[in-house]
């Protein structure tokens, strides 16, 4: 049980966190406490946000009691910095203006001079010492085709905390501005009875695959002498990687017809997001037809396109209702999930896909809606169990492929940040229209584009799963309904039965993968 301890001032980030958790240890195996659980010693494993140094005091006497493990968010209590030998500094006055990335040139990408750099001890928790910007762009000022969040320095609940830089031996991350190492931005400190992870940021790396540091160190850091909780994997059981594609049919969807041919001969299911405006306007449909027979999924893409899905609840709403029944009456069948326009997802349109009817959404950019840009697909605060969401932020576009190195150095990149941290891998692209090809000079171009693509994926995974959209989201709506629970054992899993998914769920506990099965053991 990872318990959460976070007060009412940043209710905002620790729901946020706690969904995050869930998402990655099953709703059964979190709950949200109060500081007389603390000094109760009741919990083993807490996460905690935005900590007071009165709670500070708290943790730290929990933590003399016993075996624990600890993850701070954002602020460091003042008893934490004393305790672990770290000092404040001050923050440099151009850090709001070098966190910010300009717009990507056609064939390029753009970073902000800000990164946080990670140091050799990330291998600890299963990483690896890399960098990332605080803001990226690869398409515009909208897309991060590495998929992860921005970073802020605008005291938000996505911005740095606090300048502090702790010892170099426990600095698991810095900042760093022009070269030079600003503050910490995340830390590992190993006690005798306990250790504690600490990222400087109220909601942590919940936007980012860094997430599978946090995971990493509630399942099996230190598993011989502190407790452990078992994580649910993103990757089903027996495979090494999970891979889903898609065409979002903005603007057509017969010229879809020769990529999808490549996918077929390749056995490999692609799924069409469809924005019906173009049903409507009478343009050929029977490619839908062909996708379904070969494994695909049709999501809807809205009925107009309209960004941020109309601009509020209502009109958010007729956007799904419509698109719906058209393509019900398209296809025959029920449409499950959706595609956010622009994938500009904010929460009434998250609302209005869960009360009509949808199970779930797909979207998630680096330029909006920053809560919808989540490491792990699954369930989502304030909203119904079954109702899942998962964030696909790498678009394949000719005008993404780089100009003078390797052209598709950046979507390599990408996929070897999802399979090193087992995340499920999604990208898209669109169908060619008259108006518009996606900065590709020819269709032969993007074709042979993909299928390098496809060959980088299977020289890195031996097991690669690829599936279609309705596959991908199924399996996570199943990985979001398993129970995790204590029993005198150790754990036992309550696996309900699903119709809609045939792919097992792996977990990870103690420096091992098991297979979830109904009331099954582990320890």
């Amino acid at each position: 049980m990872i318990s959460l301890l976070c007060s009412s001032p940043s209710k905002e980030a620790g729901k946020l966190v706690l969904a995050a958790v869930q998402r990655s240890v099953s709703a059964s195996q979190t709950q949200w406490i109060g500081p007389d659980s603390i000094e109760r010693n009741t919990p083993k494993l807490v996460i905690a946000v935005n900590v007071s140094d009165t709670d500070g005091e708290r943790l730290l006497s929990w933590l003399s009691k016993g075996t624990h493990k600890l993850v701070l968010f954002g602020r460091l209590p003042q008893c934490f910095i004393k305790k672990t030998g770290s000092s404040m500094t001050q923050w440099h006055e151009h850090l709001e203006e070098w966190s910010r990335s300009m717009s990507a040139p056609i064939h390029g990408h753009a970073e902000s001079q800000a990164l946080i750099k990670y140091t050799p001890l990330a291998f600890n928790l299963g990483g690896r010492d890399f960098h990332r910007a605080l803001e990226r762009f690869d398409y515009a000022n909208e897309w991060n085709n590495l998929g992860f969040g921005a970073i802020r320095a605008n005291g938000s609940i996505w911005a740095l905390s606090v300048p502090i830089q702790t010892p170099p031996t426990n600095c698991l991350a810095n900042l760093t501005l022009q070269g030079k190492i600003h503050c910490s931005y995340a830390a590992l400190f190993d006690w005798d009875q306990a250790s504690i992870l600490w990222f400087n940021r109220p909601v942590g790396p919940i936007d980012s695959f860094e997430w599978r540091l946090v995971e990493n160190f509630f399942s099996s850091y230190r598993f011989d002498d502190l407790p452990c909780q078992p994580v649910l994997k993103e990757i089903p059981w027996g495979y090494d990687a999970a891979i889903t594609m898609r065409l979002d049919c903005d603007e057509d969807i017969e010229s879809a017809r020769p990529l999808w041919e490549t996918y077929r001969d390749h056995e490999i299911p692609l799924s069409l997001a469809i924005h019906t405006t173009n049903v409507v306007k009478g343009l050929d449909t029977s490619l839908l037809e062909d996708v379904i027979a070969s494994g695909g999924s049709i999501l809807s893409h809205s009925a107009t396109h309209a960004p941020n899905w109309g601009g509020n609840y209502e009109k958010a709403f007729y956007e799904a209702e419509t698109s719906r029944a058209i393509l019900r009456s398209l296809t025959g069948r029920e449409i499950k999930y959706a595609v956010s326009p622009f994938h500009q997802t904010p929460f009434y349109s998250l609302a209005a896909l869960s009360d009509m009817g949808y199970k779930g959404c797909v979207g998630g950019i680096i330029s909006s809606d920053p809560s919808f840009l989540f490491s792990r697909g699954g369930i989502i605060a304030d909203l119904p169990e079954d109702f899942v969401g998962h964030s696909q932020q790498c678009m394949l576009h000719g005008d993404c492929l780089l100009k003078d190195e390797d052209p598709l150095s950046t979507f390599k990149q990408s996929f070897d940040f999802s399979f090193e941290s087992a995340t499920l891998f999604g990208y898209l692209d669109h169908p060619f229209s008259v108006r518009y090809q996606y900065g590709w000079p020819s269709e032969e171009l993007r074709i042979k584009k993909h299928q390098d693509l496809l060959r980088y994926i299977h020289s890195r995974a031996n097991m690669p799963l690829f599936m279609s959209e309705d596959e991908a989201l199924d399996f996570l709506s199943r990985k979001s309904s398993i129970r995790i629970l204590d029993s005198s054992e150790g754990f036992q899993t309550i696996v309900p039965i699903s119709d809609s998914s045939s792919y097992d769920v792996a977990i990870d506990f103690k420096g091992r993968c098991f297979r979830a099965v109904h009331k099954g053991f582990f320890s």
